[in-house]
């Protein structure tokens, strides 16, 4: 490992490394850092590519890729941990968590063979896999770690079934535009909280690595 390479970057592997390990308490930090190391041997060149347009712009590049090498990392140790077969990891979407919401929120279980989570996600749909109720408690727990404002208008929505103009009122934002916006906010949050979307990979560049020290 060509650790001069990566010393500069090593506070965002530090960073990275000590958030994941607080998310997934069934990993150790020292490992998520050991597959954020990783990262940087498999991508010399993207490394390279990044550091040439600009250190700012570098570092928001890969403190993107090695969040997603985190949650990559984690995910699977998760399905070890948890018990499931990594094939059937399932990533969370606003799409699925607004589907979820209405049953997490009332405990509804009986609509839960109803729910349609993949029309065009190519994943394996969770009442076939066996993950629903995982993915209900997750949910479930990723609400409850959202703030009051989140979980209010979450559930003047998915609960109480309130339309945008009522939520602006009941929360006094103005317009519906603002409660829309809200809402989807919220969302994205939760979508956080309960595991994350799906990682992409990063695919480093074909052309040879260059020495951008010299």
């Amino acid at each position: 490992m060509d650790w001069e390479r990566i010393e500069p970057w090593d506070y965002i592997v530090d960073n990275v490394a000590t958030d994941y390990a607080r998310k997934y308490e069934m990993v150790e930090r020292d490992d998520i850092k050991q597959s954020l190391y990783q990262w940087f041997l498999e991508h010399p060149n993207k490394l390279n590519e990044w550091e040439a347009i600009g250190m700012k712009d570098a570092k928001n590049l890969i403190y993107r890729s090695l969040r997603n090498q985190a949650l990559d990392y984690c995910q699977l140790w998760k399905a070890k941990s948890v018990g499931y077969d990594v094939d059937d990891l399932f990533y969370y979407t606003p799409e699925m968590i607004e589907m979820l919401l209405p049953t997490v929120l009332s405990g509804d279980l009986v609509s839960m063979p109803q729910l349609n989570l993949n029309p065009n996600t190519g994943q394996s749909a969770p009442a076939e896999s066996g993950n629903l109720v995982t993915m209900l408690v997750e949910v479930s727990a990723g609400f409850n770690k959202l703030t009051e404002t989140d979980r209010h208008v979450l559930t003047l929505r998915f609960n109480l079934a309130y339309e945008y103009p009522e939520i602006a009122k009941d929360m006094e934002l103005g317009s519906d535009d603002a409660a829309r916006m809200r809402v989807k906010r919220a969302i994205k949050r939760l979508v956080n909280k309960a595991g994350g979307y799906k990682p992409f990979k990063d695919e480093d560049d074909v052309s040879p690595a260059v020495n951008t020290t010299e």
